[in-house]
């Protein structure tokens, strides 16, 4: 029972995600931790061990109040041929448009190291190529201004960011107390705390202008869960207080629809003329309405009324606009 194949992956799977939480989340408790993980102390311990003699060592700082990485063994990539490892970066790239939410900071720090062992000049126009068309092409960020907000995060400094917001007539400045750069959407973020706004705020990283450190430390917010908080996005804005949104889909639609999980809430319910009701609980329904749009006449919002009545005026202005078109 004990080597199913099964039970490796979900070890396996449990000792990526203590490292994936114990770098992007360092300021969190032991219990907490055991909360996301589903495991018990005992448990969690045990893999504490068996992550320490692979090489990645961490403790928990009562002092700090943080988790602490006290090794990560550095494991050369041997064999690896010039095309292999550029082939390997520009995967990178591909996941930049197919939206997966997984890729983190680390992600793309790993994809650029694959060019550090590359002979000269090679491995400047490498590092060059990924810079140009991972960051800037597939996420529309530079390099810098990613790094300089990820050394943020990780030493709790606050920053000065200079961020142009779509239609607004030029940069605004934010004073933010950064907590996570993730990824949402063929896009990264920076969420945190914004003393301008005086709540907790999303940054599209390649919106931002320029940035500026401090020399003032900060504390995350008690209350603050990442994973709550986003939990309810049902593409990219959170929220913890959801509305239920209802869409009928017919005949066409119904069978992509039926065989992709597009939020967590989702409920399906078959219908008599071979349609079906789509339901979900999220933060910002008008996501929901741009995501029906998609699939035209096929989707219809059923309620709320007032979503009803925006996608009924959204429809009657695309038509106004192909008419004075034509």
């Amino acid at each position: 029972m004990k080597n199913r194949p099964e039970n490796h992956i979900k070890k396996f799977t449990r000792l990526l995600k203590i490292i994936q939480e114990i770098k992007t989340i360092p300021y969190q408790t032991v219990d907490r931790l055991l909360i996301k993980l589903g495991v018990c102390r005992a448990q969690f311990y045990k893999d504490k061990n068996e992550l320490s003699s692979l090489g990645f060592e961490f403790s928990y700082d009562r002092t700090q109040k943080r988790f602490v990485i006290q090794q990560d063994a550095y494991m050369p990539v041997e064999a690896l041929s010039l095309s292999e490892r550029l082939l390997l970066m520009m995967a990178v790239r591909q996941l930049s448009a197919s939206g997966d939410y997984l890729l983190t900071y680390e992600g793309l720090k790993a994809a650029r190291k694959l060019a550090v062992d590359l002979p000269q000049p090679v491995r400047d126009q490498a590092l060059t190529l990924f810079d140009d068309m991972v960051l800037k092409e597939g996420f529309g960020c530079s390099r810098e201004i990613m790094e300089q907000i990820q050394k943020a995060v990780t030493e709790r400094r606050q920053l000065i960011i200079h961020y142009q917001a779509p239609g607004s007539d030029g940069p605004q400045s934010f004073e933010l107390e950064p907590y996570h750069i993730f990824f949402r959407r063929r896009a990264l973020y920076v969420e945190g705390f914004s003393w301008k706004d005086r709540a907790i705020r999303m940054f599209r990283l390649n919106r931002i202008l320029s940035v500026h450190g401090t020399a003032m430390r900060f504390t995350v917010n008690s209350h603050y869960r990442f994973s709550a908080r986003h939990k309810n996005a049902f593409s990219v804005f959170p929220g913890e207080q959801t509305t239920h949104v209802m869409v009928r889909f017919r005949e066409k639609a119904k069978p992509y629809i039926m065989e992709s999980l597009w939020h967590h809430s989702q409920k399906i319910t078959e219908c008599s003329e071979n349609a079906i009701i789509f339901e979900v609980d999220v933060a910002e329904p008008r996501e929901v309405l741009w995501w029906a749009l998609g699939w035209g006449a096929d989707a219809e919002i059923m309620e709320p009324d007032w979503l009803r009545k925006e996608a009924i005026l959204t429809v009657r202005n695309m038509i106004a606009r192909y008419e004075m078109e034509g």
